[in-house]
């Protein structure tokens, strides 16, 4: 996939957003629906597939964001230094050793080249949600794109103690009484959601303020 303009950054991003939303009220009409028999099964399908969609949508985004930059391909030198900073793992990832001296040497080296070049690294290597995109996980991949953690950081307990530690047990197979899933479940209809679209808004806004720069560009100027 190549995205090759802010208007293919945005039009991937709802593309991405309007399937898993119509997933979401599926299930909802569905949980809301069901027989008492039914209701602990799809409370428990329904957890595990929100958080799916947490997962998959936060990495979508994040990739496709450094697809955007790869295509403008700003230099290092007029990025922020977190985009420097990703790119050292696949530079150094080759018989690298910080323990070793040449090692040491050739990081050395590139951080301070007046010339690193320009953006250029592989989406799916750097943006990792480890297949359990906990706070820290998320934290990091804020910190990798440039993207502040504020707006999150009253989720770290919603996120690590309510769903994840809920969508771990189920995929574990762990019994989960009834009570504790439609309590999980109904916050999770509430929370997720919106912090979803709050991390797309903010890569929407990077984008397309040039926030990846060091000296952002308003939109509209």
């Amino acid at each position: 996939m190549k995205i090759r303009s802010l208007m293919e950054l945005e039009d991937q991003l709802d593309s991405d957003l309007a399937w898993r939303r119509k997933e979401f009220t599926t299930f909802k009409f569905m949980v809301n629906e069901s027989r008492n028999h039914q209701k602990e099964l799809l409370l428990r399908s329904s957890i595990a597939l929100l958080y799916a969609h947490w997962e998959g949508h936060i990495k979508f985004c994040a990739q496709v964001y450094i697809l955007y930059l790869k295509h403008v391909s700003p230099n290092y030198n007029n990025m922020t230094d977190n985009f420097l900073q990703i790119s050292l793992g696949e530079r150094f990832k080759e018989g690298f050793s910080i323990k070793k001296h040449t090692s040491q040497k050739d990081i050395f080296d590139y951080l301070k080249d007046k010339d690193p070049g320009s953006f250029d690294v592989n989406e799916n290597t750097v943006i990792d949600t480890e297949s359990n995109l906990k706070y820290s996980v998320f934290y990091n991949i804020l910190n990798q794109l440039g993207l502040s953690s504020e707006p999150f950081e009253l989720k770290e307990n919603f996120i690590d103690s309510k769903m994840l530690k809920l969508r771990n047990a189920i995929a574990h197979g762990e019994k989960v009484n009834s009570s504790d899933l439609e309590e999980a479940h109904s916050e999770l209809e509430r929370e997720l959601l919106p912090i979803i679209e709050t991390f797309q808004t903010m890569i929407r806004n990077a984008a397309s303020n040039k926030e990846y720069l060091k000296q952002p560009i308003a939109a509209g100027s």
